[in-house]
């Protein structure tokens, strides 16, 4: 579906094991910087459970504020062009906190990711996961650990290799956030640049979204990308200038938006 709009995750919890040994070898690089006060768009090039064969069955888009606060999206590839909208893997969102590789090289980099809302589960702050880090000569980041893998239930060694995607566009970023306790609803909105992504939970119901700024033949405008459920957005999120912090915005149903985050970068 195509909308332009000219408006100014589980249960269980991970342990993680010694990274395979041919991830510590001089060409594969640790990574020793957490890339402070710099947002990030990345997307998953793959995933490779165990020793079978990596694949990408998502489209999987990450924001991530200079702040980390972050929202992470994986809706799984359609394998029918009828298929409308495409299955929800896992949508959540939260902020990350990571510490460098050791100076001794003994220890990786390591980020660890505290869930505030999640698809899966309605106690999303007791969900975290977490991977040690591994930046390759060609600027990818493998991502290594144990977790439980959704087709088979069981904890299993994973791999996962993520890619920095340019921040083009206007260099504008805001995080949104919006809780209703009697009402069980939680929703964080996240802009960087061209992207913003968008989850929020209602008791036992999840709506997700994705837009992206694009000019083309017909003209330019916010495309949304993904549309599970309906996202009550303020209207404000689509505007060109930045937001001020501690502002609140009213939803279409009348939910209270608050901008936690409001940034610019060179």
């Amino acid at each position: 579906m195509r909308v332009t709009i000219f408006h100014a995750l589980r249960d269980q919890r991970y342990s993680f094991s010694p990274p395979p040994l041919y991830l510590l070898s001089p060409q594969f690089p640790l990574l020793t910087s957490t890339m402070a006060d710099q947002p990030s768009v990345s997307i998953r090039k793959y995933i490779k459970w165990g020793d079978n064969a990596s694949s990408e069955p998502t489209s999987t888009l990450v924001l991530t504020s200079p702040l980390k606060n972050f929202i992470d999206i994986r809706v799984l590839l359609p394998t029918s062009p009828i298929l409308d909208p495409p299955p929800l893997e896992w949508a959540f969102a939260g902020t990350s906190h990571s510490t460098p590789a050791s100076a001794e090289g003994d220890k990786p980099a390591h980020t660890v990711w505290e869930h505030w809302v999640d698809s899966k589960v309605t106690n999303a702050e007791e969900v975290k996961d977490e991977g040690d880090m591994f930046l390759q000569d060609n600027g990818e980041v493998l991502e290594s650990g144990n977790m439980v893998n959704p087709e088979t239930g069981k904890v299993e060694k994973y791999e996962e290799c993520w890619v920095d995607l340019d921040l083009q566009g206007g260099k504008v970023g805001w995080v949104l956030k919006m809780e209703d306790g009697e009402k069980g609803s939680r929703g964080v909105a996240i802009r960087i640049g061209r992207w913003i992504e968008g989850i929020i939970r209602r008791g036992e119901k999840v709506t997700v979204a994705r837009w992206k700024y694009k000019d083309d033949e017909g003209g330019p405008g916010w495309i949304q990308e993904v549309a599970i459920g309906r996202f009550d957005y303020p209207e404000r999120m689509f505007g060109k200038d930045l937001v001020e912090v501690g502002k609140c915005f009213e939803g279409i149903k009348g939910e209270v938006w608050k901008v936690m985050e409001s940034f610019t970068w060179n």
